[in-house]
């Protein structure tokens, strides 16, 4: 079967477009190579199979076109009454071989974009990125953008990223409003993106590279971190209140705990001084002026600190036996700790004013412990009081140290005169 035999027949539209095709494949192949700047055997056979193809598909439109109407005038009629008579196996024979030239050289194009670095490989990469990138000229208009980039502007604006200018003028802004300002943040929704420009110089051409970092996360992170800087503030505000009040606190402490050791030591040292006015006998003399001594120095302030460690409690019986009082306990008396401090001042108090208002010379001291209290009961022998009792002084500053400690005092005077404390044990 020759070609004109061919055309003429069923197969003419398969022949047709199996040549249109092989030519459009080769023609990629060319322009690859072309990029790749591939030259060689292999670009030169490819170049004269398209151009065969091209000749042979021409013949055969021409052929085609003359067929009904052999008096039109023939572009090459010698060619193409020859071409038209050659056996048809020819013309398909000739396309197997190019589609197999085909194949090979698509698979050394995919051979080697995958064993070397091309422009390709260069796009694809960056469009990859998660990040925006666009490269623009002089004039502003974008030479390269990935496709982060494209989708980011065309959500901007419902526009294809042609000029970068609107793009540049977001990177050179400045938010306001914040002590840490954010140059070149663009916001939408819950997503931020930071834009950043640079310029480079490639090939004594200068280029405007535009780069988009997603900053969702961080920025996030940023206003987490204000929300806590801001309570911190506060807390900060609050432990300034809080420091001031502690050292009212602790000054209102330190001077209650010096009119207490002056209390005691000057009414200890009156008392004493009494007693011996009244039984010398009965007081030792060279103790009294030791004693008068200390309080002396104490309330000038002209001894030195003694660091050593003193038990308030026996230092409050010894005052007492010192005063003419004794003191005796039932239970089991608070080792250390603020329930051991709190008695030895109630015993300090009552001794005192036992000796001073009742006459008395004996205190009684009940100690027990239950859920958690200690408490502990003072009662003395002297005479009852004969007008209703005052807090001041001395039973003002022993209930407020009692509830400073958390505990609680009551006094009684109906059968005899009784200070009662409860103190936690903590």
């Amino acid at each position: 079967m020759s070609v004109m035999q061919a055309l003429c027949s069923s197969g003419k539209e398969a022949l047709l477009v199996s040549v249109m095709l092989l030519i459009l494949l080769l023609a990629f192949i060319l322009l690859a190579l072309r990029r790749l700047k591939r030259k060689g055997l292999f670009a030169a056979l490819a170049f004269a199979q398209f151009v065969l193809l091209f000749i042979m598909f021409f013949l055969m439109l021409d052929g085609i076109f003359h067929y009904d109407d052999p008096l039109k005038p023939r572009t090459w009629p010698v060619a193409v009454t020859a071409f038209m008579s050659l056996p048809v196996a020819v013309i398909v024979g000739f396309e197997i071989i190019s589609a197999l030239y085909l194949a090979v050289g698509f698979y050394r194009l995919r051979r080697y974009r995958k064993e070397n670095l091309t422009q390709w490989a260069v796009k694809e990469a960056i469009d990859l990125l998660p990040a925006g990138v666009a490269f623009a000229g002089e004039d502003g208009k974008v030479v390269l953008a990935n496709l982060a980039m494209n989708e980011l502007y065309r959500q901007m604006s419902a526009k294809s990223l042609l000029d970068i200018a609107p793009l540049a003028e977001i990177a050179d802004r400045t938010e306001e409003g914040d002590d840490d300002k954010l140059k070149g943040v663009y916001r939408d929704g819950d997503s931020v993106w930071q834009f950043t420009k640079q310029n480079i110089e490639e090939n004594g051409a200068e280029y405007t590279q535009l780069t988009a970092t997603d900053i969702s996360e961080q920025a996030a992170i940023n206003e987490e971190l204000k929300d806590k800087n801001s309570r911190l503030m506060q807390i900060r505000a609050r432990l300034e209140i809080y420091n001031r009040n502690a050292e009212q606190i602790i000054i209102s402490r330190e001077l209650l705990n010096a009119r207490m050791q002056v209390h005691n030591e000057t009414g200890h040292v009156l008392l004493a001084s009494r007693r011996y006015m009244d039984k010398p006998g009965s007081v030792d003399e060279t103790a009294l002026l030791n004693t008068l001594k200390v309080t002396n120095t104490y309330l000038l302030r002209e001894y030195e600190e003694d660091d050593t460690q003193r038990d308030p409690l026996s230092e409050a019986i010894e005052m007492a036996k010192a005063i003419g009082v004794s003191v005796s306990f039932t239970g089991i008396i608070p080792a250390e700790g603020s329930p051991r401090n709190i008695l030895s001042v109630a015993i300090n108090e009552c001794a005192t004013n036992t000796r001073k208002h009742a006459n008395g010379d004996e205190l009684k001291v009940d100690v027990r412990e239950e859920e958690g209290f200690i408490s502990f009961s003072v009662s003395s022998n002297g005479e009852r009081p004969k007008k209703k009792i005052n807090e001041t002084g001395g039973l003002h500053t022993l209930r407020t140290v009692a509830e400073n400690a958390g505990g609680s005092m009551k006094i009684s005077a109906e059968e005899e005169f009784r200070i009662d404390i409860s103190i936690p044990v903590a």
